[in-house]
C-alpha cells in the first residue's frame, strides 16, 4: 500500500470522527429551597442549548460521553446555579456556579455554561512520536522518522513545535541520508470527546543530506566506488490531520498524517536535476 492509499484511508477515518457528536446524560436536577418548576426550566434550557451547539442529550446513561449534574440552591440574594461535568465514573472534570437573581437570568447563565463546558482545558504536553515518511520527489524514499515534540492545547486549538528527524536508507537501495528539521503548527480540534479529530497547518525548516556510492574509473582503467553526497536546506509548509486520544491516566495518543512540501528546489544526487521535495508522513505520538 503506497502513501496515497494510506492518506486516503486516514482521511476517511478522519471525516467519520469529524461528524461525531459529544453526548451528555443530564442527571436529575438537585434543588434546595426552590420550586420544582425551576428545575424543569433549567433542565429544558440546558438540553436546548447543548443541542443547538451540535451535541446531543441521550436518554441512556451508559451511552453518554459525559454526565451533567445541575444543582439549584436558594441563597440570600438569589438562586445558586451549579453545573458539574463528570466522566462515566462520576469524577468531576469541570464545574461552574453563578447566582441567578431571577428566573430570567437562567438563559444567559446556561448559554455561558454550554459554551465554556465545550472548551478544552488548557494543557501542556510533551512527548515523542515515530512513524514513516515517504518522499514523492526528489526520489521515492520511504523510511522511518522520529519526532520529539511539545504541545499546548488552548481551548479548541493545538499549538505544537516538533523536532523532525528521519534516516533515509531503506529505499531506494544504496542511498543513505538523513533529514533534520523543526516545525511549528496550529490545528483546530473538532469536538470535546476523549477521541477528537483535528485539522491544521504549519511551517517547517529542514536540512537534507544524501549520499551514494558511484563507480569511478581511475588510472589504468581501475574502477573503484567512491562516496558522493549532496546537502540542502529549505523552508516549507505542511497540512496535517489526526486523531487525539486522551487516556484516563492523562496519557495522550495521537495518530497524525501530514502532506509536506518544501519551497525551494533541491538537487537530485542521481542525475543533477532539481525539483521540489514533497511527500507524506504518518505517525503515532505519545505525550504526557
Amino acid at each position: 500500500m503506497n502513501f496515497i492509499h494510506v492518506f486516503l484511508l486516514v482521511l476517511v477515518s478522519f471525516t467519520s470522527f469529524l461528524w461525531a457528536k459529544t453526548s451528555y446524560y443530564i442527571l436529575p436536577v438537585q434543588f434546595e429551597g426552590v420550586h420544582e418548576d425551576y428545575a424543569k426550566t433549567i433542565f429544558h434550557l440546558t438540553k436546548e442549548y447543548i443541542e443547538n451547539e451540535g451535541d446531543e442529550i441521550v436518554s441512556n446513561k451508559s451511552d453518554c460521553d459525559f454526565l451533567l449534574q445541575i444543582k439549584l440552591i436558594l441563597k440570600e440574594k438569589g438562586v445558586a446555579v451549579v453545573f458539574e461535568k463528570m466522566n462515566d465514573s462520576g469524577e468531576i472534570l469541570w464545574s461552574y456556579s453563578h447566582i441567578a437573581y431571577s428566573p430570567e437570568r437562567f438563559v444567559p447563565i446556561v448559554k455561558r455554561v454550554v459554551r465554556k463546558m465545550n472548551a478544552w482545558e488548557n494543557e501542556f504536553i510533551c512527548g515523542f512520536g515515530f512513524g514513516a515518511m515517504g518522499l514523492i520527489s526528489l526520489n521515492r524514499f520511504v523510511d522511518y522518522n522520529y519526532e520529539p515534540f511539545i504541545q499546548f492545547n488552548v481551548e479548541s486549538f493545538k499549538l505544537a513545535m516538533d523536532l523532525d528527524i528521519a534516516y533515509l536508507g531503506s529505499k531506494p537501495k544504496g542511498v543513505r541520508g538523513s533529514m533534520m528539521g523543526i516545525s511549528f503548527s496550529v490545528a483546530y480540534m473538532f469536538g470535546h470527546r476523549f477521541v477528537v479529530p483535528y485539522l491544521g497547518a504549519g511551517m517547517n525548516y529542514a536540512i537534507f543530506s544524501t549520499e551514494i556510492e558511484k563507480e569511478v574509473e581511475k588510472m589504468y582503467g581501475v574502477k573503484v566506488k567512491e562516496p558522493f553526497s549532496e546537502t540542502g536546506h529549505t523552508p516549507g509548509y505542511f497540512l496535517e490531520m489526526g486523531l487525539s486520544m486522551k487516556m484516563k491516566n492523562e496519557i495522550h495518543i495521537m495518530l497524525e498524517s501530514r502532506y509536506f512540501r518544501e519551497l525551494y528546489k533541491q538537487k537530485d544526487i542521481f542525475d543533477g536535476s532539481k525539483s521540489i521535495v514533497h511527500g507524506f508522513s504518518v505517525m503515532v505520538k505519545f505525550g504526557v
